[in-house]
C-alpha cells in the first residue's frame, strides 16, 4: 500500500486484499483493534472505487462481512444495519458478476433484521434464484453448467428457510423445486404433460424445440481430443463450439418466448405452482427434508386444497450436525469394508452406522410419522403407508427410509421405533421427476425383463454373488433376456425393448465430473455406460434395478442436482428404480435381489408386477435386517426412487 498511490489502478485492490488479511489475523486472535482496521481499510477500499466498476460488489461484500462479524462479536445493531447496506447495493449491482450478486443477496437475507426482515429477505433469495438462470444458461457446455451450479451449495435450504420465517411454507416447496435438479429440467419439460399439449395445439414449435433441444445436447458432448493437436487448433475449435452454443441457446430463448405467448402455454416449462405440485402427492405425502444455518424442518406435501404443506420444526437438527453425521457415517462404511483393520474394528464400524440410524430416527424421521399419525408398527393384513423421502443438501447422503432404534427389544412398549416397521419409504429426487414418471404413457401390462450380468469386468474384483442372483431372477422369470457378456453397445440397443432391465455388475460414481459415474460392463475400459448415456434415453419404461455400488452418490457441490446413476435412469423414463446409497456387499445384495423378485412374481407363479418395486424392497430389506441385525451396512443401501 505504501508504494502504491491513490491514483493507481490497482490501489483499491490493494486495499481489498489488505483488509482481507488483516480479518484473516483477526479470526487467529480475535484481536478487536484488528477487525476495526480491516473495516476501516475496506471502506477505503469501497470509497476508491466508482459505483459502475464491476469489482465494487467485491468489496461492499467484503466489507459487509467484516461489518456482520462486528455485529456478531460486540451484538452492535449499526454494524448490522451498515452490512445489510452494503449487501443490498452489492446484489443490485448490474455490473458485478452473478455469483458475487448471489452471494450479497444471500448475507442480506440472513442478516436482515427488523418488522419486514422476513419479507425482505424471502424476495432477496427469490432473487438469487431467479439469477441462477443466467449463471448456468444452455450456451454453456454441460460441464461448465455444472461448475456454476457447483458454486451456490445450500442455497435451495436458504430459501426454503426464508420462505417458512416470511409464513409461506407452500412458497418454500416451490422455491425447492425451483432451485433444485436445475439440469434435468429442460430435458423433463420436453417429456413432460405440456410437451404433449404443444405438439396438438402447435405441432411445428413441438418439432422445433425438440430439434433445439438435440443440437444443445450433441454441443455438449465431449469432443475427443489428441496431445497432438496444435494449441491454436483447439481454441480455435473451442470458440467455434461456444458460438454455436450461443447461437442453439438464443434460438432456444426465442422459441420459448413465442411458445410462452400462446394461451394456456404462459408458465411453458416453468417450475410449477404449488396447486400442481400437491396433485402429485396423492399416493402418500412427500416430504422434503431441509437443513440451513437459520433453521430445519420437513415439510410434508400433501394433496390437500386447504392446506398442502404442513411444516415439521426439527429442533434438535442442526446443518453441521447433518454434515457430521454424513461424515462419521461415510468413514464407519469405509471401515466395514477394509479388511485390513482388525475385525472388532470393523464390528464398531457396524455400531456407528446403528447409532447414526438411531441418530436419524430421533432427529427426523420419529417427529414426521408422528405428525402423519404413523404412531404403531404396521399391523399384518393391513396395507402399507407410504410416503416419499426428498433431502436437500447434505441429508441426502442418509438412509432416512433405514432411520431407527433396530437393536431395541422387539417386545418394547410401543412396539419398534424404525421407520421400516411403519412405512414403505420411496425417495425423490424433485417433485416434477415424480409427476414425469407418473404421467409417462404406461407400457406393455407384462414387461419384458432384461439381465445385465457382469460378474468378471476386465480389471475389476470378480463378483461370484452376480451368478447367484441372476440364476434366481432367470428361474423366477423363465423368459427373462440374459447379457452375460454385455457391451455399453448391446445395452444401450437392448434397453427400448424391455419394460424391465436388471443390472449385476460394479458401478463407480465420479464426484470430479459426474457425467461419467458408470456402470461396469465388459468394455467399460473403452465405452463405458456413463450417466450422460443413460439420461440421453427417452424411454417408456418400468423397472431399473440397479444392483451395483454408489448408483445413488453423488459429489456434495452437486447434491440438489440429483447427478447420479439412480437418478439417470429416472429421468430416462423408469418409473421404478431401485439403487444404492453406498458399495453394497456381492453376496447379501444377491440374497436381497432374489427376495425382491420373489415378492415381484409371487414366487415366480405370475409374470413381474413393477407396481409392486417399493413393497417388494421394502419387505426384502426387513428379511436380510433380520438375518444380520447388527450389520446394517448390508441391508441400508438399497432405495427405491419413483412412484
Amino acid at each position: 500500500m505504501a508504494a502504491t498511490s491513490h491514483h493507481h489502478p490497482g490501489h483499491a485492490m490493494h486495499l481489498y486484499n489488505l483488509g482481507n488479511i488483516l480479518q484473516t489475523l483477526f479470526e487467529r486472535t480475535g484481536d478487536m483493534k484488528v477487525l476495526e482496521e480491516a473495516i476501516r481499510v475496506s471502506r477505503e477500499a469501497v470509497s476508491a472505487t466508482p459505483h459502475d466498476h464491476p469489482h465494487r460488489a467485491v468489496y461492499l461484500n467484503s466489507l459487509g462481512g467484516k461489518l456482520a462479524n462486528l455485529f456478531e462479536v460486540t451484538g452492535g445493531t449499526q454494524a448490522r444495519e451498515e452490512a445489510c447496506r452494503h449487501f443490498s447495493e452489492a446484489a443490485g449491482s448490474t455490473t458485478s458478476d452473478t455469483v458475487t450478486r448471489i452471494k450479497a443477496y444471500r448475507r442480506f437475507a440472513f442478516l436482515a433484521s427488523g418488522p419486514d426482515a422476513p419479507r425482505a429477505g424471502l424476495e432477496a433469495l427469490e432473487e438469487a434464484i431467479g439469477l441462477t438462470a443466467s449463471l448456468a444458461p444452455g450456451s454453456l457446455g454441460r460441464a461448465d453448467r455444472e461448475y456454476q451450479l457447483g458454486r451456490l451449495p445450500d442455497l435451495p435450504a436458504e430459501a426454503a428457510a426464508a420462505a417458512l420465517a416470511a409464513g409461506r411454507p407452500a412458497r418454500a416447496v416451490e422455491l425447492l423445486e425451483s432451485a433444485r435438479g436445475i439440469l434435468a429440467a429442460d430435458t423433463l419439460g420436453l417429456r413432460s404433460r405440456d410437451s404433449v399439449r404443444l405438439r396438438e395445439h402447435a405441432p411445428h414449435l413441438a418439432d422445433e424445440l425438440r430439434r433445439l433441444r438435440v443440437r444443445l445436447d450433441a454441443l455438449d458432448r465431449p469432443r475427443p481430443t489428441s496431445s497432438a493437436d496444435a494449441p491454436e487448433a483447439l481454441r480455435e475449435a473451442n470458440q467455434r463450439l461456444a458460438e454455436h452454443r450461443r447461437e442453439a441457446h438464443d434460438a432456444w430463448q426465442s422459441l420459448l418466448a413465442r411458445i410462452s405467448g400462446l394461451p394456456g402455454f404462459e408458465d411453458f416449462l416453468h417450475a410449477p405452482p404449488i396447486n400442481e405440485l400437491a396433485r402429485h402427492a396423492h399416493e402418500g405425502p412427500v416430504v422434503f427434508v431441509t437443513a440451513s444455518p437459520r433453521r430445519c424442518d420437513a415439510l410434508v406435501l400433501t394433496d390437500s386444497a386447504d392446506a398442502p404443506v404442513r411444516v415439521v420444526p426439527l429442533p434438535t437438527l442442526t446443518q453441521d450436525a447433518a454434515f457430521d453425521q454424513g461424515n462419521r457415517l461415510l468413514a464407519a462404511l469405509r471401515a466395514t469394508t477394509d479388511h485390513e483393520i482388525a475385525p472388532r474394528t470393523r464390528v464398531e464400524a457396524q455400531q456407528e452406522i446403528l447409532a447414526a440410524l438411531a441418530w436419524l430416527w430421533d432427529t427426523i424421521a420419529e417427529p414426521v410419522l408422528t405428525h402423519l399419525g404413523h404412531t404403531t408398527a404396521h399391523q399384518p393384513g393391513e396395507r402399507w403407508p407410504r410416503l416419499w423421502w426428498c433431502p436437500v443438501g447434505p441429508l441426502a447422503y442418509l438412509p432416512l427410509h433405514a432411520a431407527g432404534h433396530h437393536t431395541d427389544d422387539p417386545q418394547r412398549e410401543g412396539g419398534p421405533r424404525t421407520v421400516l416397521d411403519r412405512v414403505v419409504s420411496s425417495y425423490t429426487t424433485t417433485v416434477r421427476a415424480l409427476a414425469h414418471a407418473r404421467t409417462r404413457q404406461s407400457g406393455p401390462s407384462t414387461p419384458s425383463t432384461l439381465v445385465v450380468a457382469a460378474a468378471n469386468a476386465p480389471g475389476t474384483p470378480p463378483l461370484p454373488g452376480v451368478r447367484v442372483e441372476t440364476t434366481a431372477i432367470t428361474s423366477l422369470i423363465p423368459d427373462a433376456h440374459l447379457l452375460a457378456t454385455p457391451t455399453r453397445d448391446t445395452v444401450l440397443n437392448a434397453l427400448p425393448s424391455h419394460g424391465i432391465a436388471h443390472f449385476s455388475c460394479h458401478g463407480e460414481a465420479d464426484w470430479t465430473d459426474p457425467a461419467r459415474s458408470h456402470l461396469v460392463l465388459t468394455d467399460h475400459a473403452t465405452a463405458p455406460l456413463t450417466l450422460s448415456d443413460i439420461t440421453a434415453l427417452d424411454l417408456t419404461a418400468e423397472l431399473a434395478y440397479l444392483s451395483a455400488c454408489d448408483t445413488s452418490n453423488t459429489a456434495p457441490r452437486l447434491v440438489d442436482e440429483s447427478l447420479h446413476i439412480t437418478g439417470a435412469f429416472h429421468l430416462a423414463g423408469y418409473r421404478h428404480v431401485i439403487g444404492t446409497l453406498w458399495p453394497v456387499d456381492d453376496r447379501t445384495a444377491a440374497q436381497l435381489g432374489t427376495d425382491f423378485y420373489t415378492h415381484l412374481t409371487d414366487n415366480g407363479t405370475a409374470p413381474p408386477r413393477p407396481d409392486r418395486s417399493a413393497l417388494a424392497l421394502h419387505l426384502a430389506t426387513q428379511r436380510l435386517r433380520s438375518r444380520y441385525p447388527h450389520a446394517p451396512s448390508l441391508w441400508a443401501a438399497h432405495t427405491h426412487t419413483g412412484t
